[in-house]
């Protein structure tokens, strides 16, 4: 996008003040969540290789009808990141926790991602542009990373970098011999799976079955940016910070250890969800995921 094309859409996102329309939270069998609404709204086609402006600025005005709570107070980047996400809008906010700064990701879909009868296709896709999709629900991930740098052109952030994640309590075998001492995730980053990790720091964390009740559904921590990331599962950007400032040190204090008393408003938090297992229309695995109320 252009500079100008970006900013108008920033202006809008800082103009507007609204609350989210009800919605129910799922996770796909890809493990993909998104919010579904009582009613039906059109998702029009567009390239699949690089979205017009006018595409995006209309399907940002139907995420500040949804769900503006995810996206008002953000800076619009002005290209995916990473880049290979193409069809996928990223909204950020910088934020001061303590001493240090954070990042607030909220990335949203301009792709239909379920399945659709033929009723709700309106337009079919080609081999540039995708379906015009008569749809209920908004792909969306929120994702919180301890920030490094931003770049801006004036008020405007335009990409960032992540503080690299230096492993500190989170370590990683890389080969089973007791001669050898045990390397930190940071050396070697690149060598090993981020599945694997993701459940080594899970551990660490003491995110058990009793604490995290979603499983392998949705992992509420990530590697992403080369950066420990937290992942929320609510289209909100004030719920999120909410829930993010009583356990922000998770992501800052790993080299010296995690209180506990932070583990314990973590784990708090992640106890407040729950999962029921129900099918998609074409008759895929779905999980519908259910926050309790909590304090946090």
């Amino acid at each position: 996008m252009k500079v100008q094309d970006y900013q108008s859409i920033n202006r809008i996102l800082n103009e507007t003040s609204a609350k989210n329309k009800p919605g129910e939270i799922f996770v796909d069998n890809l493990h993909s969540p998104y919010i579904q609404f009582a009613e039906k709204f059109l998702i029009p086609g567009t390239s699949s290789t690089q979205p017009e402006f006018g595409d995006i600025k209309n399907f940002v005005h139907t995420v500040l009808k949804y769900i503006p709570e995810a996206i008002e107070g953000t800076c619009l980047l002005p290209e995916p990141r990473p880049k290979r996400e193409t069809g996928k809008l990223f909204f950020v906010r910088p934020m001061i926790f303590g001493s240090s700064r954070f990042l607030y990701v909220f990335s949203v879909d301009m792709l239909y991602l379920g399945g659709a009868s033929s009723a709700e296709i309106k337009k079919p896709g080609s081999q540039n542009m995708t379906p015009s999709i008569l749809t209920d629900r908004l792909y969306f991930q929120v994702k919180i990373i301890h920030l490094h740098s931003t770049k801006e052109e004036g008020e405007n952030v335009t990409d960032f970098q992540a503080k690299r994640f230096e492993g500190g309590i989170f370590r990683v075998e890389s080969e089973k011999d007791d001669n050898k001492p045990i390397r930190r995730f940071s050396e070697i980053f690149d060598e090993i799976d981020f599945s694997d990790t993701e459940s080594t720091i899970r551990e660490e964390l003491g995110i058990t079955p009793e604490v995290w009740k979603l499983g392998r559904i949705y992992s509420p921590i990530g590697i992403d940016y080369l950066s420990l990331s937290l992942r929320f599962l609510t289209p909100s950007l004030p719920q999120t910070i909410q829930q993010f400032r009583n356990f922000y040190p998770v992501l800052t204090e790993t080299e010296a250890g995690i209180p506990e008393e932070t583990l314990e408003k973590y784990h708090k938090y992640l106890s407040s969800f729950e999962v029921e297992r129900t099918q998609s229309k074409s008759g895929n695995i779905l999980w519908k995921v259910i926050q309790k109320s909590s304090d946090n």
